[in-house]
This record gives structure tokens, C-alpha cells and sequence, in this order.
């Protein structure tokens, strides 16, 4: 008898041992934030025994890495206020806004994996894969404005964010902070047009739209202070990405709360999960963030017959049968010019076409020719530098386009001369000459004969045009003049007056 207490106290303990040991499997089995909780409900009195201590080792809480705890930030700041307004604007507006909030959330997920994962290969699969969630959601956002017509009561609100949603696509672009500086720049051309219109009649319109103005400025600054160059993986002791794929819980971990711990991958297989997006590698792959299937499927397809390449006769008429109604694109950013060190130098060429002459890319030639013109015939000088040209005969007109250092003699003219957007030029008639144009030219000199007294000169933005009058200065010789550029408006009687400026001295 006297061994049935030990007995009974080994049971108790063995007992313990086991309510310790199932509470710790759950814990293993749960999110952090939640273990935490549990392991303080485990009694100290089931972790030891009169004979045996057993002490549980408290899990390590893994804090996320600062660029996913400012994205968070801006989750839970910046997207929140722009959702509660959307919700106090209603009707299809906060429609948008729940669609944008998911956008978030996917670019949230495929941070996540960045921070454990090493960059996937250009060619690899995967990175179209992770792209999947991305695309579907920011082509839900322009879908909307799609499908409203234009003129509707919140297109601007739609039309302002479907443009400036694609300012997440930062993850494509090799310079990611301008990426979003420009998409910022589209939106605002649809949002001032919204502040605009409502400044007067609803505020909340307007702290709306700067709401939304806020996130993309945020994201500028996220983008700026965490991926510079691009998007940054872990490239030191990063897993495969497929791998890092395969860790994320069902349930998305989008920014509940900026901060909140990342739950360790539990031991068991985890449970299928839904494809997240990731960056396209290259800028190649940028469209597939675009919504460019979702356009396409509503353009009309048109038979040969509609074809204006195949039947010129279309081509006559600005009018095309049944046309369908597609949004314009977003303005393009002006082309840049080569150097002109970097041009390829064209081959001179001088032919008649018909009834025009065609003289061009001459260089450094002071003997052109152009004989035997007649009255009926125009001609035309471009991309000419350091050059003279004579014209022999009597032409309708002369055109001089984009050239430098060019000197005309001509005899005479039955229209006009125009020289457009030149430098250094110089033309003389030695006869008749009824009208000279020029537009956007700097520096050029017009001699005017004595039997061209009537000819009327118009200029427009050109600077430093002197005019030579024949028997106008001293002994007959010609007069300088020049033709003034600084202009004083006045306003009299309601009517604007202009009045050349004068300089005394």
C-alpha cells in the first residue's frame, strides 16, 4: 500500500506531460500573434513535475522587414481614407475603390515573396505566373470606366483611377519612382477636372480625389525609398520562388495592421493556395499588366472592303461607316531627337515632280543650279546647309524648310517666298517678289529690290530679320533695316492696341 501514492503521483505527472505537450502542437499550428496568447494560458504547474521540470520554449516572433511594414503603412493609412470616402460617395465609385484596395493587396503578397526568395530567371515560367493576380485586378479597375459611357456622372472619378492604377506596375519598370511620377501626372488630368467641377458644389468630391492623389504620392516615396533601381529579392539567402510561393498561407496577410508579425510556415503541406502577382523581369513584359485584352475584345472586326489601305477611295472622306467609340490613349511623351552627330547623312537629291522642284540635303555647295523654270512651277529647298541656290526663270513659289546658312538668288517670283523654322538664311529677287514669309527662323536677311517696293513681309516668332531696301542709303546704295521684335500692348476703350517699342540712342 505504501506504493500506490508514487504510482498515483507518476500518473498525475504523466498527464501533465501530455496537456503540455497537445497545447505546445497547437501552437506550432498557429499564426504568432495568436501562440502568444496560448502559451500564456499553459499552467506552470503542467511544465513541471515533484521529479521531472519540463520548461516550453516560447516561439521567436519574426517582425516584418521595414519594406513590407511601410506598405502596410500605406495600406492602412492612405488606401483606408481614400476606401471610407469612396464608401460616403457611393454608387459605382466605391465599387472601384474595393477593386483598388485588392490591388494592394496582391502587390502586398508578391513583396512578401521578394523579401524570401531569390529573382526566378528572365525565361522562367514562374514570373508570368505570379503575374496572374496583378493583371486580373488592375484590369478590373479600368474595366469599370469601360463600361461607362463618356459624359456620365463619375467617369472623371473612374477615368482618374484606372489611369492612376497603373502606377502599380512600378515592379516592370527599370526606373520605377518616374514610373509612378508619370501615372501620378495622368491621373491629375482627370482629377482637376473632378475638382474642377465639384469645388463649388460638394467638397467631399474633392478630398476624394486628393485621397487618391495621397496613395500614388505615398507609393513615389515607398518606391523611391525601398526599390530605387527596381524591385529587390533576396538574393543572399533567399529560396526558390517557387518555394516562397508555395509558404504563403490561404489566407492573405495584406496589412490588417501596419506591422503585424508574418506567421511561421507550419509543419504540415500547406493547404492550395491562390497564385499571387510578381514583377515582370524585363520591360518587355510590361504589357501584361496593361488591360490590353479587355480593350481589344470590343474593337470591331472590319472586312477588306472597310479597309482604307485597300481601297484609296476611302481615304477621300474623313467619314468612316459604323464607327465604334474607343477611349484615347493617355498623351504620349514627345519623341527624342538624335544628335546630329548621330544622324545618317541622306544623298543630295535635286529632281522635277511634276511642277515641283525638289532640292535637298545639299552641303557646303555655293554653285546650285536650278535651270529653265517656269512660271508653273514651285520649288522646294530642305535640310540645306551652307549653301547658295540660283533660280534661273520665273517661278510661282519657293518654299525654304529647316535649313542653315542658305542663300537664294531668285529673278522672279508670281507668288511667294516662305522660309520656315532656318537659321542664317539670306534671299534675294532680283526682280519682282510679291509676298516673303517667314515662321520660326533666326537670323536671316531679305533684299529688297527697286521694283519690289509693294512686297509685304509677314513674320512669325523670328528673331533678328534685318530687311536690305534698294536705293533707300547713301549714293543709291541699300538701306538696313531692320524688323522689330519687342512689341507693348496697351489696352484702350476695351480693345487691345499693339505698338512697336522704340529705343532712342
Amino acid at each position: 500500500m505504501a506504493a500506490n501514492p508514487q504510482m498515483y503521483n507518476l500518473t498525475t505527472l504523466i498527464k501533465r506531460l501530455e496537456a503540455a505537450t497537445s497545447r505546445l502542437e497547437d501552437l506550432a499550428s498557429i499564426p504568432s500573434g495568436a501562440g502568444a496568447s496560448i502559451a500564456a494560458s499553459v499552467p506552470a504547474s503542467a511544465t513541471a513535475g515533484s521529479t521531472t521540470s519540463f520548461q516550453a520554449a516560447a516561439p521567436t516572433i519574426v517582425q516584418d522587414p521595414p519594406v513590407l511594414q511601410d506598405f502596410d503603412a500605406l495600406i492602412s493609412n492612405e488606401v483606408k481614407k481614400y476606401n471610407e470616402l469612396s464608401n460616403e460617395i457611393g454608387s459605382i465609385v466605391e465599387e472601384q475603390s474595393k477593386i483598388v484596395e485588392r490591388c494592394f493587396t496582391e502587390q502586398r503578397k508578391f513583396l512578401l515573396i521578394t523579401t524570401k526568395a531569390k529573382k526566378p530567371t528572365a525565361s522562367s515560367n514562374l514570373l508570368l505566373e505570379l503575374n496572374t493576380g496583378m493583371q486580373k485586378e488592375v484590369t478590373a479597375v479600368s474595366e469599370m470606366r469601360e463600361n461607362q459611357v463618356k459624359g456620365s456622372p463619375y467617369y472623371d472619378h473612374l477615368s482618374a483611377v484606372s489611369e492612376g492604377i497603373l502606377a502599380l506596375v512600378w515592379v516592370g519598370s527599370p526606373e520605377p519612382t518616374e514610373h509612378v511620377k508619370g501615372m501620378l501626372e495622368s491621373a491629375q488630368y482627370w482629377g482637376n477636372r473632378v475638382m474642377s467641377e465639384y469645388k463649388n458644389k460638394d467638397k467631399k468630391h474633392v478630398e476624394w480625389i486628393q485621397s487618391f492623389f495621397a496613395i500614388l504620392k505615398s507609393l513615389q516615396a515607398y518606391v523611391k525609398k525601398h526599390h530605387p533601381h527596381g524591385v529587390t529579392w533576396n538574393e543572399k539567402d533567399g529560396v526558390d520562388a517557387k518555394d516562397a510561393l508555395a509558404s504563403l498561407p490561404a489566407a492573405p496577410a495584406a496589412g490588417a495592421a501596419a506591422g503585424a508579425a508574418a506567421p511561421p510556415p507550419p509543419p504540415p503541406p500547406p493547404p492550395p493556395t491562390t497564385t499571387p502577382p510578381t514583377r515582370a523581369p524585363t520591360t518587355t513584359r510590361r504589357w501584361q499588366y496593361y488591360p490590353c485584352s479587355s480593350v481589344t475584345s470590343r474593337l470591331k472586326k472590319v472586312d477588306k472592303s472597310q479597309m482604307t489601305h485597300k481601297n484609296p477611295e476611302l481615304r477621300a472622306s474623313s467619314l468612316v461607316p459604323d464607327k465604334v467609340a474607343v477611349r484615347g490613349k493617355s498623351p504620349a511623351p514627345p519623341p527624342v531627337r538624335k544628335p546630329a552627330h548621330m544622324k545618317t547623312k541622306k544623298p543630295p537629291k535635286m529632281e522635277l515632280d511634276g511642277n515641283k522642284w525638289l532640292v535637298e540635303n545639299y552641303e557646303n555647295d555655293h554653285n546650285i543650279i536650278i535651270p529653265d523654270v517656269e512660271i508653273h512651277h514651285s520649288i522646294f529647298i530642305y535640310h540645306c546647309k551652307n549653301v547658295v541656290i540660283q533660280v534661273k526663270g520665273k517661278c510661282n513659289a519657293i518654299t525654304i524648310s529647316e535649313c542653315a546658312k542658305t542663300s537664294l538668288v531668285a529673278e522672279s517670283l508670281v507668288s511667294s517666298i516662305d522660309v520656315i523654322k532656318s537659321t542664317g538664311f539670306a534671299v534675294q529677287v532680283i526682280h519682282k517678289i510679291p509676298t516673303i514669309l517667314v515662321d520660326g527662323c533666326d537670323g536671316g536677311v531679305a533684299y529688297i529690290s527697286n521694283e519690289s517696293f509693294d512686297v509685304e513681309i509677314f513674320t512669325t516668332k523670328t528673331t533678328g530679320l534685318n530687311v536690305f531696301v534698294a536705293e533707300a542709303g547713301e549714293e543709291g546704295d541699300y538701306a538696313e533695316r531692320s524688323v522689330p521684335e519687342q512689341l507693348k500692348h496697351t489696352i484702350k476703350n476695351g480693345q487691345l492696341v499693339s505698338e512697336i517699342v522704340e529705343h532712342a540712342g
